[in-house]
């Protein structure tokens, strides 16, 4: 397997719908960031070992947190006040001490290529809350370098446990349709 390509970043709002004790989660409206540069996902795993009779009885494993970068070739406004919790009005971002980042779903989609044929993997963070993005600005020297976005957010899981899922695709628009199934209609940001 060989990994070679990423493309189609998608983030919606978590919401979480409680009925007679039970809780649901669905994905408001999906939204296209900007176009997908990288992306890196980092995971911290507990790492526990009860010994007893001079051996391993017991390990544990299991997902703790993690984080997610993704670098973006444009740090579109609107798409930061949604992804941030921030206000923007005719065209203006307005950044306060008190918003807060909402939980997001985040989907993406990773070309391979597997024995010569080329597979399409959906891969979704269920649970994802960005922070605000350095700003690194330079002036232009005698070659043009680009300047892009990096988004980083903490990677959680949501209260019935799950914090990714994954699935393969032999068609990028099948990928797609599953991404874009993900996530609703519904405008929540």
């Amino acid at each position: 397997m060989a990994k070679i390509g990423l493309r189609n970043f998608m983030f919606g709002q978590l919401v979480e719908t409680e009925s007679q004790g039970t809780v649901t989660y669905s994905y408001g409206k999906g939204y296209k960031p900007a176009k997908a540069i990288n992306c890196s996902v980092s995971i911290t795993s507990n790492n526990a070992v009860l010994r007893a009779d001079d051996g391993v009885a017991e390990s544990d494993t299991s997902f703790q947190s993690g984080t997610v970068s993704i670098g973006l070739d444009d740090d579109n406004l609107e798409m930061q006040a949604r992804m941030l919790g921030h206000t923007i009005s005719s065209g203006v971002i307005t950044r306060k001490v008190d918003d807060m980042a909402p939980y997001l779903g985040l989907a993406r989609i990773v070309t391979k290529v597997v024995g010569g044929v080329y597979k399409y993997k959906v891969e979704f963070l269920s649970k994802v809350q960005f922070s605000e993005p350095a700003q690194e600005d330079n002036t232009r020297a005698e070659s043009i370098e680009f300047g892009t976005i990096t988004m980083e957010g903490q990677v959680m899981t949501r209260g019935d446990g799950e914090w990714s899922k994954a699935e393969e695709f032999t068609s990028m628009s099948d990928a797609q349709t599953y991404m874009e199934s993900l996530f609703g209609s519904t405008p929540t940001l």
